[in-house]
C-alpha cells in the first residue's frame, strides 16, 4: 500500500467538510437576505427566482462537499486499520467502517473504529516493539465524545438551543478532528514506511 498524501487526505477531508458548512451557510444567509426562507416560514407567496437558484445551487454544492470529505474520512479509516492487520486487531477495516453506516448502532461503533483505532495502533507498535509515538488514545476518546454530544445537539431542546453550548462542542469537536485526521495519517505512513522498507530489505 502507498504512503497517504497528507495534503490530498488533509486537504479533502477538512476543505470538504468546511468549505461545504461555507456554502450552506451562504445559502440560508442568502434565503434570508432575500426574505424567501422568511416568506416561506409565513406562508406567503414571494419573488426572487434568481436568489432562490443560487441558494439551491450553494446547497447542492454545498452537500456535495461535505460528502465528498466524509467519504475521503471513511476512505482514511479503512487504510489506517489496513495497516495495523496482523491478524491480531479487533476488527477489519472492512467492519471498521461499514458499521458506522449502521443507525443508532453507529454511536457504539464510532468509538470503536476511533479511540479502537489508537488502542490497537499503540499495541500494534508495542507487539513488534517499534521505537515510534504513540497515538494519543485520550485524543481520540474525545473526538468520539464530542461528536456524539454534537448529533445530540442537532436534536430540537429549548433549553439547549438558548445557549452557545452546541457552538462550543461543534468548534472544538471540529479542532479535535483536525487533529486526529493528521495523527492517523502520520502513524499510518509509518506503519507504511516499515512495511516498504522490510519487504525491499
Amino acid at each position: 500500500m502507498k504512503r497517504l498524501s497528507k495534503w490530498f487526505y488533509l486537504g479533502s477531508i477538512v476543505g470538504g467538510e468546511i468549505g461545504g458548512i461555507f456554502l450552506l451557510v451562504a445559502a440560508v444567509i442568502l434565503l434570508v437576505i432575500s426574505g424567501i426562507l422568511s416568506n416561506f416560514i409565513l406562508n406567503l407567496t414571494y419573488a426572487g427566482t434568481g436568489a432562490l437558484i443560487t441558494s439551491s445551487l450553494l446547497i447542492l454544492l454545498g452537500c456535495t462537499a461535505i460528502l465528498y470529505g466524509a467519504s475521503i474520512w471513511y476512505l482514511l479509516l479503512y487504510k489506517a486499520w489496513a495497516a495495523i492487520q496482523d491478524g491480531k486487531a479487533s476488527t477489519t477495516p472492512e467492519k471498521a467502517v461499514g458499521y458506522i453506516f449502521i443507525p443508532l448502532f453507529d454511536l457504539y461503533w464510532v468509538f470503536k473504529a476511533w479511540y479502537g483505532l489508537a488502542r490497537d495502533y499503540n499495541r500494534y507498535i508495542a507487539r513488534y516493539g517499534f521505537k515510534a509515538s504513540k497515538m494519543r488514545e485520550g485524543l481520540f476518546l474525545a473526538f468520539c465524545i464530542l461528536s456524539i454530544c454534537s448529533a445530540v445537539l442537532c436534536i430540537p431542546i429549548p433549553f439547549l438551543q438558548e445557549t452557545y453550548l452546541g457552538s462550543v462542542i461543534g468548534l472544538a469537536s471540529l479542532v479535535i478532528f483536525i487533529i486526529t485526521c493528521n495523527e492517523t495519517i502520520d502513524k499510518a505512513n509509518y506503519l507504511l514506511s516499515l512495511q516498504a522498507t522490510q519487504l525491499n530489505g
